[in-house]
């Protein structure tokens, strides 16, 4: 394979995932919906039969309990590093190490992105140096290096960005702009963070299904008509 699609993922250790759900839900409530939001990503991505999915974990512990999640078909890493500008670095270096030509790195809180936009971003990566998706709360989503001019790029992009806050993707930006490399935005989308996420994504799935629309994130609709009382 040229391309792999590698997803920052944490184990699902209730008071570790999904914290600023607490409330509405309970710590354990919270980390069942990641375990939903994870495995509808991931199970998704497998659709893509020309990449490879890696998983990047943490804690360094955590490899065991998500293969069992997630299966035997995705290749396995640790994070490495003290802050995530580190470890977007180790785990894009680790990818361009094992030779793939294209590296996508996403996250696992947006269940309901439309796989559109992962072909797009790999299209583009033929034409681009880099391409970035977008989240409405001022991050990204998805960001994506073509290794040809990867040198100019990583560790460049990840250093001294705001990160948790929402000049992410203003700082990203300005980092890419005072290179020579190109890039592309991808559509906007949305992370799930907060209980106001959680309530659009609530509404926005079952907007889908009264459209007759695909909804992919099957496990996630489950447990959110689970936790419809404690939401409203």
């Amino acid at each position: 394979m040229e391309t792999c699609i590698t997803v920052f993922a944490k184990n699902p250790i209730p008071n570790r995932v999904k914290t600023r759900l607490v409330p509405p839900l309970s710590p354990e409530q919270a980390a069942t919906l990641y375990t939903a939001f994870l495995t509808d990503w991931c199970e998704t991505l497998a659709g893509f039969s020309d990449a490879d999915i890696v998983i990047a974990y943490t804690p360094p512990e955590a490899q065991t309990d998500l293969q069992a999640l997630i299966g035997d078909d995705a290749t396995y890493i640790p994070q490495i590093g003290d802050d995530l500008g580190e470890r977007l670095v180790s785990a894009t270096q680790w990818a361009a190490d094992h030779g793939y030509t294209k590296i996508l790195i996403v996250g696992s809180d947006s269940p309901t992105l439309p796989v559109s936009y992962i072909s797009e971003a790999i299209a583009l990566l033929d034409l681009r140096d880099l391409v970035i998706g977008p989240s409405v709360d001022g991050g990204y989503y998805l960001i994506g290096f073509a290794v040809d001019n990867l040198a100019m790029i990583v560790p460049h992009v990840f250093e001294d960005i705001a990160w948790s806050t929402a000049e992410v993707l203003q700082q990203t930006i300005a980092r890419i702009q005072s290179t020579e490399v190109t890039f592309r935005l991808l559509p906007p989308w949305y992370d799930i963070d907060t209980a106001e996420d959680l309530a659009f994504l609530q509404a926005h799935i079952s907007a889908l299904r009264l459209a007759g629309e695909t909804v992919q994130a099957v496990r996630t609709e489950s447990i959110l008509a689970e936790l419809r009382v404690v939401l409203t």
